[in-house]
């Protein structure tokens, strides 16, 4: 789908969308090496988030911009955050899909001993990727063009970016020049797996009906995006 601006605000339909930004200045807490001289000023925005283009019940579809920049010698990326469990126990979960540009999705399980999973997921124009339960994630603007994304997610809880915070960001940094490098904050006893998005899902019954059809076509049929809201049926 092509998506229409009018300056910063997103036309949707009828609607029009005022965003949300994330400044550099809200990034160095998450960055490897915020020291680093960089040209942009505190205030600069380095991504743009339009909340609730669309809704579905308690379902929104969210779209998310973000910037080629250089973050400190990272690629521009977002803050990261998890989700947290539902009264049942079950973690929520959540998909995205690539509109234009290119990303790399960091994703990371961890538990009380440290890093029991990490993944980096690549994904391209017109690819989905489902969050499963339990998974932190970072979005990285991999490419040299702005990297829009969509996402659909259950309102129903908000995203805990504590754990990003605390620890400096995610558990590996991508940086322009040495590639990936680990994050100490996160221990020794761990390594990253990488795959595509596509190939990460597939693993999932409740991706299916996001292999071959965007998220507002998928999103027309509400049984098909009911686990959003209902995790608990998504094992």
């Amino acid at each position: 789908m092509k998506l229409v601006f009018d300056g910063l605000d997103l036309v949707f339909g009828s609607k029009k969308v005022a965003p949300k930004l994330r400044s550099f200045g809200s990034m160095r807490s998450v960055l490897a090496h915020p020291e680093i001289e960089c040209a942009l000023e505190p205030e600069s925005p380095t991504y743009y988030m339009y909340r609730e283009a669309a809704r579905f019940g308690n379902i929104r579809y969210d779209v998310t911009r973000i910037l080629s920049l250089d973050l400190c010698g990272e690629f521009n990326k977002t803050f990261g955050h998890t989700h947290p469990k539902t009264k049942k126990g079950t973690g929520w979960p959540e998909v995205y899909e690539v509109i234009s540009g290119e990303a790399n999705f960091l994703l990371q399980k961890v538990g009380q001993l440290g890093v029991d999973d990490a993944v980096l997921l690549t994904a391209k124009k017109g690819d989905a990727l489902l969050i499963p339960p339990g998974y932190g994630h970072v979005t990285i603007n991999h490419g040299k063009t702005d990297l829009l994304m969509g996402n659909l997610v259950s309102d129903s809880f908000e995203a805990d970016y504590s754990m990003f915070a605390q620890r400096r960001g995610g558990c590996y940094y991508e940086t322009h020049a040495g590639g990936l490098s680990r994050n100490p904050n996160y221990g020794t006893d761990f390594s990253l797996r990488e795959e595509t998005a596509r190939k990460f899902s597939e693993r999932f019954g409740c991706y299916a009906p996001f292999e071959k059809k965007d998220l507002l076509t998928v999103a027309k049929n509400m049984r098909d995006i009911e686990f959003l809201d209902k995790p608990e049926l998504f094992y």
